[in-house]
């Protein structure tokens, strides 16, 4: 038990070294998504017919983003998701980042897919890209895309 609680303080103690060094820009990113990535777990308590109509839809977004924000952005989510405390599956990622783009007015584009695993079960998952940018990734799996929004 003590082994167990020295262990978790340590990464905690850890964790806040890294979180000092990182730069200011970085570091407002982080509590971004950390705040988006609970935001949108309580936002797909609601039906996801409300969820997706909330939305703007991709041509809307006209800004155009340059490659290294689209980075720190994708960097920011990772970490947070890696900060919380509750589980994130692929769909509250990406619409997290979908938020912080649409607040930056950067286009991207929401995919949700499914694949069929071992041919009995179905698998979903869901990804975002912005311009040839895997913002969330696609996963090695062969999706079929059923939606994009």
């Amino acid at each position: 038990m003590i082994k167990l609680f020295n262990t978790m303080l340590s990464k905690k103690v850890s964790f806040l070294y890294k979180f000092i060094w990182i730069p200011y820009d970085e570091k407002l990113l982080l509590l971004e998504a950390t705040f988006l990535l609970f935001i949108s777990k309580l936002f797909l308590m609601l039906p996801f017919k409300f969820c997706i109509k909330c939305l703007h839809p991709a041509d809307q977004m006209t800004g155009i983003a340059n490659p290294a924000l689209l980075i720190k952005i994708r960097i920011a989510v990772y970490r947070a998701n890696k900060l919380a405390f509750w589980k994130n599956v692929c769909l509250v990622k990406s619409l997290a980042v979908r938020l912080m783009m649409e607040r930056r007015h950067i286009g991207s584009v929401l995919y949700l897919g499914l694949q069929f695993k071992d041919g009995k079960k179905l698998i979903a998952h869901a990804w975002l890209i912005s311009g040839k940018i895997f913002m969330t990734p696609k996963g090695k799996g062969n999706y079929k895309e059923i939606y994009r929004i």
